[in-house]
C-alpha cells in the first residue's frame, strides 16, 4: 500500500542545483541523495552532470552542490569535460562571473592514489577565482577508509542539512518533508493499450537461461564480434581470469579513434552487461507486475531516466527496460532501503528498514548489505510486503553502467587497413568476480557474469575510452630535438590483471621502434596458475638470460619481466645484476622499519623493486627522465610500491633521504609516474 505523497512548495528565490561527475556512479548515486535532501527542504531542486549545463545556466541559480570523483591521473570524470573546459577559458579570468553563485563541494576520492581527490580541489579553486563563495566547507571522502566514503559524506551531509535549515530558514509554519514520507516520483511510464507481446503461459516453459543477445542503440559504441573468451587459469585457481578476444567495426564518423589508434595503451573498452532473464522474472513477481511486463509502453508520452537505451530490433516493453537497463543485482544504496521504507506495510518491516538508514548505524547497515554482497533482489526478498510501485522502480533501481576494461593487445595488432576498412581487433584480460561470503550463495558480478557465459560468435555492443592521460601516447615516449630523439626507459609494475595495459603499452612502443629499455615487474599468486602471458615473456624473443640473470623472463627485446609470485613455496628467484665490484647479492639486510619486519619471507613486487634496486637506480638515474607505471590492485600495493622506488633512491644515493625521494618521485622532470589501479 502506497503512502501519500507530499509535493514540495514552491518558493520564488529558493532554488538549487546539483552538479556531479562521475565515472563508476558513486558520486551520481550522492548528488541524487543529495537533490532528495534539499527536495524535502523545499528547494527547487535541478540534478544532473556537469556536461549537462552551461556556465550561462549556472548563474541563473542561488546555490550549487558539486559532488566529484577523481579520475586516471588526479582528473575530472570524462562527463564534466565540456564543462571543465568552459570553465578554463582564459577569457573568463578576472571576469567574477560567478560573483553572485554559493556553492560548496564534496570530493570522493580514494587515498591508494598520489591525487587523492584532485579533481574536487581543482573544482573548488577555480570556482573561487571566478568569483564563486563557499556557502559551505567543503568535504572529502576516502575510499580505503574502513567504512568508505560514508565516513566523511554521511556527517558532511547531515551538517550540511542543519546549515541550510538554519541560514536558509522556511517561510512561517512551512516545515520540512520528514524522511518517512516519500516525495512524488520523478518518472513515469505510460503504456499502449491492448499491446502486449505473448509470453509463454504454461508453467513447463522457463525463461531462457543466459542473457538475450538483442543489441541496445548505445550513442557512439561500436559492434563487436566475440572471437574467443578462453579461461587462462586453471580450474583449480581460485580465480577465473579470461582472455577475451573482439573483431571490431569502427566507422568513418568515429573520429576519435582514427585520430587515436594503432595505438591502444591505456585505452579501455566498455562492455554493457545484461541481466539474467531469471532474475527478471523473480523480481516481477516478487512486485506483482506481471500484467505489465509484457506490455508495450510509449517512449514519446514516457518520462524515464537517461542513459535508459532502447534495443535496435524489439518494442519497447518493461521486461526490456529490466533486462538490458536496470540493475536489479547490485548492492542496495541506502537510499534504496530508505524508499523501500515508504512502501513496506508491515510495521516490523518497515521500522527494521528505516533503522539501517539512521545516522550512526552505519556499521549496521555495512553489515547487512556491503560486507555478505547481499543484493537488491535478496534484500526484496527478506522485505516481502514492500511492493515498489513502477513508477517509483524508474528511479530506484540504478541504471546498469558500463563496465571498463584495459585493452591489452596494442599497435601491433591493428592492422594498416584500419583507416580502410574500420575493422580492427581488442584483446582483454578480466578477472571475473566470484567469491563466497556469509550467504550461502556464491557472489557474483553482475558482468562477471554476464561474460563468464559469453559464447563466442555472438555480437554485442562496445565503446572504447582514450586513455584519460596522453602520458602512455609513443610521441609521449620519445624526448630531444626532432633529429635525435630518445625513448624514455620503461618501469612497469603489475599485479593480476594489470599486466593487460602493460602489455599493450610494450606493444605500442614496439610498433614505434623505441628500443630503450623496459622493466616490469609482475606479481601473481602462483607461477603455474596466474603468471598471465608466461608464453609471450618466455617466447617472444631469442634473446638468453646471460649467466648474471640465468632465470629472467623476457618478453621481446629490451624487456625484461622479473616476477614476484606470493604464494609459492619456493618460489622462481630473478638474480638481480649487481653493481660493478660485488659478486654476490646481500641477504642479511636488517629490516629498517615496522612494515619490513611484518612483510619479511614475503614475495611482492615491492620486494622485488629493493631486490634489483641497482638495475633500477640506473634506470633511474639515466639521462632521459623514465616513465613508472603501476597497475593493478588499489589497498596498500601503490603506496607500497612508489616507497620501494624511494628506498631505492636513497639506498644508492640518488637522494639524501627519504624526504627527498618523495620530491623525486614526484617531480616529472625527474620521472613519468602514471598510476591505475582498481
Amino acid at each position: 500500500m502506497e503512502q501519500n505523497v507530499v509535493e514540495p512548495t514552491v518558493i520564488e528565490g529558493r532554488d538549487i542545483i546539483v552538479l556531479y561527475g562521475s565515472e563508476t556512479g558513486n558520486a551520481e548515486d550522492i548528488a541524487l541523495e543529495l537533490s532528495k535532501m534539499t527536495r524535502r527542504l523545499h528547494f527547487k531542486t535541478v540534478c544532473d552532470e556537469m556536461d549537462e549545463i552551461k556556465l550561462a545556466e549556472l548563474i541563473r541559480y542561488r546555490l550549487a552542490i558539486f559532488v566529484t570523483s577523481t579520475t586516471g591521473q588526479g582528473d575530472l570524470p570524462r562527463n564534466t569535460a565540456k564543462f571543465w573546459t568552459n570553465l578554463r577559458r582564459t577569457r573568463l579570468n578576472n571576469t567574477n562571473c560567478l560573483g553572485a553563485l554559493k556553492f560548496t563541494i564534496f570530493g570522493l576520492g580514494d587515498s591508494s592514489y598520489p591525487n587523492v581527490n584532485a579533481a574536487a580541489r581543482k573544482l573548488r579553486a577555480r570556482l573561487k577565482q571566478l568569483g564563486a563563495t563557499e556557502f559551505f566547507r567543503p568535504g572529502e571522502g576516502d575510499e580505503r577508509h574502513d567504512n568508505g566514503i560514508d565516513s566523511a559524506y554521511l556527517p558532511w551531509s547531515q551538517e550540511l542539512r542543519e546549515h541550510l535549515v538554519t541560514d536558509y530558514p522556511l517561510p512561517g509554519n512551512l516545515q520540512p518533508i520528514a524522511d518517512d514520507i516519500p516525495l512524488p516520483p520523478k518518472y513515469h511510464i505510460e503504456f499502449e493499450m491492448g499491446n502486449v507481446l505473448p509470453t509463454p503461459s504454461s508453467d513447463s516453459l522457463q525463461p531462457e537461461p543466459y542473457p538475450p543477445t538483442e543489441l541496445l542503440d548505445i550513442p557512439n559504441s561500436l559492434t563487436a564480434l566475440v572471437n574467443s573468451n578462453t579461461r587462462v587459469t586453471p580450474i583449480s585457481h581460485w580465480q577465473d581470469v579470461r582472455h577475451i578476444q573482439l573483431s571490431v567495426q569502427a566507422e568513418k564518423k568515429d573520429v576519435y579513434l582514427h585520430k587515436m589508434l594503432p595505438f591502444l595503451a591505456g585505452a579501455t573498452a566498455v562492455i554493457y552487461p545484461k541481466n539474467f532473464p531469471q532474475d527478471v522474472q523473480t523480481l516481477i513477481d516478487m512486485m506483482g507486475w506481471d500484467s505489465l511486463a509484457d506490455r508495450q509502453f510509449d517512449r514519446n508520452r514516457s518520462t524515464l531516466p537517461k542513459k535508459l537505451y532502447p534495443l535496435t530490433t524489439c518494442q519497447s516493453v518493461l521486461r526490456d527496460l529490466l533486462t538490458h537497463n536496470f540493475d536489479i543485482t547490485a548492492v542496495p544504496k541506502r537510499s534504496f532501503l530508505r524508499q523501500m521504507s515508504h512502501f513496506a506495510t508491515n510495521e516490523n518491516e518497515k521500522e527494521r528498514l528505516l533503522e539501517f538508514t539512521k545516522p550512526g548505524n552505519q556499521q549496521e547497515f555495512y553489515d547487512y548489505t556491503s560486507r555478505p554482497r547481499r543484493t537488491t533482489l535478496e534484500v526484496l526478498r527478506d522485505f516481502p510486503s514492500v511492493k515498489i510501485p513502477l513508477r517509483y522502480a524508474l528511479e530506484m533501481f540504478p541504471v546498469i553502467r558500463g563496465r571498463e576494461f584495459s585493452i591489452c593487445n596494442g599497435a601491433t595488432s591493428v592492422p594498416p587497413t584500419f583507416k580502410e576498412d574500420g575493422q580492427f581487433k581488442v584483446e582483454l584480460t578480466a578477472a571475473l568476480v566470484e567469491y563466497k561470503t556469509i550467504i550461502r550463495k556464491p557472489r557474483e558480478g553482475l558482468c562477471s557474469r554476464y561474460l563468464k557465459h559469453l559464447k563466442a560468435g555472438t555480437t554485442i555492443k562496445i565503446s572504447i575510452n582514450p586513455p584519460t592521460s596522453p602520458t602512455l601516447r609513443p610521441e609521449n615516449m620519445l624526448v630531444g630535438p626532432e633529429t635525435k630523439r630518445q625513448g624514455r626507459p620503461l618501469i612497469a609494475v603489475a599485479t593480476g590483471t594489470g599486466i593487460a595495459p602493460i602489455r599493450a603499452l610494450i606493444n605500442d612502443r614496439k610498433a614505434a621502434g623505441i628500443k630503450a629499455p623496459v622493466l616490469v615487474f609482475f606479481g601473481c599468486r602462483n607461477e603455474k596458475a596466474d603468471f598471465l602471458f608466461e608464453k609471450e615473456h618466455s617466447s617472444s624473443s631469442s634473446k638468453q638470460p646471460s649467466s648474471r640473470d640465468d632465470e629472467a623472463v623476457y618478453w621481446g627485446d629490451n624487456v625484461r619481466v622479473i616476477p614476484a609470485f606470493s604464494r609459492d613455496e619456493n618460489p622462481t628467484q630473478v638474480k638481480p645484476l649487481l653493481p660493478p665490484g660485488v659478486e654476490s647479492e646481500t641477504t642479511d639486510r636488517i629490516p629498517t622499519d615496522m612494515l619490513e619486519i611484518v612483510e619479511q619471507g614475503k614475495n611482492y613486487v615491492q620486494h622485488q623493486i629493493k631486490k634489483h634496486g641497482y638495475e633500477v637506480s640506473r634506470l633511474l638515474m639515466g639521462n632521459v627522465a623514465p616513465v613508472i607505471c603501476v597497475c593493478g590492485n588499489a589497498g596498500r600495493m601503490p603506496e607500497r610500491v612508489r616507497s620501494a622506488f624511494e628506498d631505492v633512491l636513497v639506498e644508492y644515493n640518488l637522494v639524501p633521504g627519504k624526504e627527498e625521494a618523495r620530491a623525486w618521485v614526484n617531480n616529472s622532470d625527474k620521472v613519468v609516474y602514471w598510476q591505475e589501479v582498481w
